[in-house]
């Protein structure tokens, strides 16, 4: 092949891998994505990136790079809708029911109209694209080099504004996207051995109402002992706003001990990921004196500041961070090729979720508030495979279920989640008209356990309760286009 021909075609492969830096997640457990392609998908992720000449193992385990027969890049789009179900009860931190208040011209919840919905009842969830890229080129006989660009990390739940979830949370969005370079080395013919970095650009959005009066009526403070505030009165909104630039390792192992059957482990490290940026509160004339006049009641300060001595909040907006770590995962996975027409595939993953202590929320030197998740470490189990239809179709089907990393006892309205189960369908088509070029579609619906929402907020967020039950589940499809040269 010529250089003038091989620089167009590698192009081409880049082009077509998608070096897209705007994405949108696609929950998984906890807020983790899975990192596949359209035929990983159809196969509910089983035998991980063993299949022949499968790109994802740029990301995903790049020791099997090492068996990749020719260059290949694929562009991946998904299309998530994930609809999420609350019924239950809400109470402020008197025990009194909460109900959901319209937002009046203003902008602030009109807790004096007549019109207050009283149901028992919730719905969030959102709908999102999420743009994938792999490409895979051999060098020589032994070494292969990956680049990839993936969302390791994501997720999004919205409730309303003036629903009874707003002391707990209004808008989350958490995203990671990470562009990738990876090398594999084949030993011999059985066995190969793979690493790689990845730099990834993390942003995080939540918002919630935050009750000062209620937060106030539950400090410590002996000038507010026995004073006992009216919760819910007027309105203020955080907003926060972070982001980060971090970097990590990944590496993996390949085996073959078979002509028919591939081994592979992975492991991606724990990656530390301090992210910075600014806080705002939409507060409305009551809110806004509380943090910014002096007390009325006695003390030093604002009514904040008494309640929460060393506590000080700007509405206009200041510094903020937060500490949210990637976790480590290690994988194992199987591919047995029984013929020419049928491979199968399974997969262990385990995440070590149990590094997720707590969501804080800092201001310099000032702990605005901690809220506790205490996750615990989860295993993902998948089984699927590819059936060869004709020379030029394949057929995909697979199972996967997932642990939820939640506990009821800090599970909240954000990350809702539970255990969950994926059923997959897929389909690819090989276009013989052009060489090396191929489709892939996938479908796979998410069945999620019901949980229980039995939290309480922390006193700083004004100590109100759920008590309730949360309903789930998704839809994403996916969409691979794959060129090999």
């Amino acid at each position: 092949m010529n250089n003038k021909k091989q620089q167009v075609q590698v192009l081409l492969g880049l082009a077509l891998m998608g070096g897209v830096m705007a994405a949108a997640p696609v929950h998984a457990g906890g807020f983790s994505t899975p990192t596949y392609g359209a035929p990983g998908w159809g196969r509910a992720f089983a035998g991980g990136s063993l299949f022949k000449n499968d790109p994802s193992s740029a990301y995903n385990n790049p020791a099997a790079m090492a068996f990749v027969e020719h260059n290949v890049a694929q562009f991946t789009v998904d299309y998530a809708r994930i609809k999420i179900k609350y019924k239950g009860s809400a109470n402020d931190y008197k025990g009194d029911p909460i109900s959901n208040i319209p937002i009046g011209d203003n902008g602030f919840p009109d807790i004096s109209a007549a019109a207050v919905n009283n149901n028992d009842g919730g719905q969030g969830g959102f709908t999102a694209w999420l743009p994938t890229g792999f490409m895979v080129m051999p060098l020589g006989d032994r070494f292969a080099f990956g680049l990839s660009q993936v969302v390791p990390q994501g997720m999004r739940s919205t409730w309303n504004e003036d629903s009874k979830f707003r002391d707990f949370a209004v808008d989350t969005k958490i995203e990671t996207v990470g562009l990738t370079g990876s090398l594999s080395f084949k030993v011999n013919d059985q066995f190969s051995i793979g690493g790689g970095l990845i730099v990834q650009h993390s942003k995080g959005f939540v918002s919630q109402n935050i009750d000062l009066f209620s937060a106030a009526s539950l400090s410590n403070s002996p000038e507010l002992s026995g004073v006992q505030f009216p919760s819910g009165v007027g309105g203020a909104l955080m907003r926060v706003k972070v982001d980060n630039i971090s970097t990590g390792w990944f590496t993996g192992v390949t085996w073959k001990p078979t002509d028919q059957d591939t081994l592979g482990l992975n492991y991606h490290a724990k990656i530390k990921n301090k992210m910075t940026g600014k806080y705002n509160i939409r507060a409305d004339a009551y809110n806004n004196a509380l943090m910014t006049q002096p007390s009325p009641i006695g003390g030093n300060g604002t009514l904040v500041e008494v309640a929460y001595p060393g506590l000080k909040l700007f509405p206009d907006g200041a510094h903020a961070s937060t500490q949210l770590d990637i976790p480590a995962t290690a994988g194992f996975d199987w591919v047995h090729q029984f013929n020419d027409r049928f491979t199968l595939g399974a997969s262990v993953v385990w995440t070590q979720w149990s590094s997720f202590k707590d969501l804080t929320l800092k201001s310099g030197d000032i702990n605005i508030v901690s809220i506790p998740y205490n996750y615990k470490d989860t295993w993902m189990y998948s089984v699927g495979g590819d059936f060869r239809a004709t020379d030029e179709l394949t057929l995909r089907a697979g199972v996967a279920i997932d642990q939820t990393p939640t506990r009821n006892s800090t599970r909240d309205p954000r990350i809702p989640d539970g255990d969950r189960t994926f059923l997959s369908l897929g389909a690819g088509y090989d276009v013989k008209a052009i060489k090396g070029l191929s489709f892939d579609v996938a479908y796979s619906h998410q069945f999620v356990q019901e949980v229980k929402l039995k939290t309480k907020n922390v006193d700083r967020l004004g100590g109100a309760s759920l008590d309730g039950k949360a309903e789930s589940s998704g839809d994403v499809v996916s969409l691979s286009a794959t060129y090999a040269f």
